[in-house]
């Protein structure tokens, strides 16, 4: 029986790790697998001795603030790496993963890495590092793998696990009546995040421009509420726009119905593309996180659907211009200009050509098992 440690540590990586670890023990019931990860994974039969909650970190100053937590699972996790661990695998979540990456390899574990930290978009600095650290890169971009190739790494891309996760539980007419949306109404889906500090810190910028629009327009606020994190941090805001309400699930219907969206910079903008849901695109974090990432950010764009794209096709705001007045400007171009709105809605219909075919979970198992086989 090989023993395997796996490491999602957010909300999106815990879903493609699941399904991942799925995948594999259909293949080969004899994998065992221990770790940090979600709901999802522990569901999927992985033992959880961290949970992603505990995660709920964003932006550098964030991170310092955490040290003491982080060193902690760092150490527990080195214990583990010398108790009968034969192989570790790694699921997004680069600044962790790694530091697990770097220690596992200096103990001669091999290491495999799903949906590799996004080298593009750092610049090229840390490749070296990456290349020492992981024996088995596996993307999900098809322009990744030819990245990695570039400078000399043999990456597999086996397509994006989003078009595995994508079901249409009812229609657009349903959903608007499960919800109580007047045809009258346009409804507008907000993504403030996974993350609990993501929430603070978006939805009531988020809300506060829905309202403004809202003068104009007559719009049903449906906030997307992330599965760790607390109702609480939505209760107090919800009170105060009793037009909103909160899905706890049917996030996709969410995203395919909306007429528009505002989202925080993360997958979700992708699955928003995936969906040609037109979109502005949010992200804030702490000063002197913007500043550190601004100076490792080697790119244009921040959303996934742009970067893909090779074109700022979601208007993004970050910082100080992450306010009502630029937002209330873009998003109100969605409701005056169709022309501009359907544009903005052909050109999305590339993102699913670009994310490839689904079955990538099933593929990435496949080379998974190949390469412990061959260790």
């Amino acid at each position: 029986m090989k023993r395997i440690l796996i490491i999602a540590g957010e909300v999106s990586g815990d879903l493609h790790a699941a399904a991942l670890v799925t995948s594999l023990r259909e293949k080969n019931p004899d994998l065992k697998f221990i770790g940090v990860g979600g709901d999802r994974m522990d569901k999927a039969g992985v033992e959880i001795v961290y949970h992603i909650s505990q995660f709920s970190i964003l932006g550098f100053v964030e991170i310092l603030k955490h040290l003491p937590f982080i060193r902690k699972v760092v150490r527990h996790l080195t214990g583990l790496l010398d108790t009968e661990i034969d192989a570790v695998l790694l699921v997004d979540y680069p600044g962790f993963n790694l530091r697990i990456a770097r220690i596992a390899k200096g103990k001669g574990l091999p290491v495999i890495y799903y949906i590799c930290p996004q080298m593009w978009a750092w610049g090229e600095g840390r490749i070296d590092k990456f290349k020492k650290f992981v024996d088995l890169p596996i993307v999900i971009f098809k322009f990744e793998e030819e990245f990695f190739r570039k400078h000399g790494i043999k990456a597999y891309f086996v397509g994006h696990p989003l078009l595995d996760q994508i079901t249409d539980r009812i229609g657009e007419s349903d959903f608007k009546k499960e919800y109580g949306i007047k045809n009258s109404v346009y409804p507008i889906g907000l993504f403030p995040g996974s993350r609990e500090n993501e929430v603070r810190h978006l939805l009531p910028i988020m809300l506060k421009s829905v309202r403004i629009l809202d003068r104009e327009f007559k719009l049903k606020p449906l906030i997307a509420k992330a599965p760790h994190v607390d109702r609480k941090a939505y209760e107090s805001l919800l009170m105060e726009h009793e037009k909103s309400s909160l899905i706890h699930s049917d996030v996709h219907n969410l995203m395919k119905f909306s007429y528009v969206a505002l989202v925080a910079s993360g997958t979700a903008t992708l699955e928003l593309g995936y969906f040609q849901t037109p979109s502005v695109v949010l992200y804030k974090v702490s000063p002197i996180s913007y500043v550190i990432g601004k100076l490792v950010v080697k790119i244009k764009n921040i959303a996934l659907t742009n970067i893909v794209l090779h074109k700022t096709v979601f208007p993004e705001f970050i910082q100080h211009q992450a306010n009502p007045r630029n937002i209330v400007r873009e998003l109100s171009k969605y409701f005056v200009d169709k022309d501009y709105y359907q544009s903005v809605k052909d050109t999305l219909k590339q993102i699913k050509e670009i994310l490839g075919e689904s079955g990538s979970s099933e593929r990435a198992a496949n080379l998974v098992l190949d390469f412990l086989n061959e260790k």
